[in-house]
Parts: structure tokens; C-alpha cells; sequence
């Protein structure tokens, strides 16, 4: 089990393109920075990794004026914290 930890804005960078074909059945998404921005448009980020957990900073989603789809989970940094110590490996996309 792998925590993707992605913090590059998919209008700019392809990081998150590059975590989506790496992604293993049981790995989990966390969008820190502007990779919180995957959810300007929720739909199509969303449908793209619906067999995953999908985890958000809330205090970068609350910095950019975002909102949370049902299917996201916020964490604070205490939650951060926790997602990386419960996964086998956590893995940076930048």
C-alpha cells in the first residue's frame, strides 16, 4: 500500500497523470499544495480515481477557496501525519 502524495496543480504539471498510471488497487491519493487544485474540476478528477481513497490538506483546499466533494476526505496535518505512518510507503510526485 502505497500513499501518492501529489503537490504539483495538474493545469501546470502532469504529476498527477504520472501518480494515476502508477496507482496499485489498494494505494491512496493525498493532495497537498496546489494539487488540491485537481479539484476545480471534481467530476474529471474524481471519475479518474473513483477505486481509490482520495485524501485532501484541508488547509491548502481552505487557502485556495476550494470545496470538498463528498468522496474526498480533508485532513489536517495531525491526519497527514497519521496517512503516512499507516501506509507501508508514501511516494512524492512532483
Amino acid at each position: 500500500m502505497i500513499l501518492h502524495i501529489v503537490s504539483k496543480s495538474p493545469f501546470t504539471h502532469d504529476a498527477l497523470e504520472r501518480c494515476r498510471a502508477a496507482l496499485a488497487p489498494d494505494d491512496a491519493i493525498l493532495l497537498i499544495e496546489d494539487g488540491v487544485l485537481a479539484l476545480a474540476t471534481p467530476a474529471r478528477f474524481l471519475d479518474a480515481v473513483k477505486a481509490h481513497s482520495v485524501y485532501i490538506l484541508l488547509a491548502d483546499a481552505q487557502a485556495r477557496g476550494l470545496d470538498l466533494p463528498a468522496a474526498v476526505k480533508g485532513v489536517d496535518y495531525t491526519g497527514f501525519v497519521d496517512l503516512v505512518a499507516t501506509f507501508d510507503k508514501s511516494l512524492s510526485w512532483f
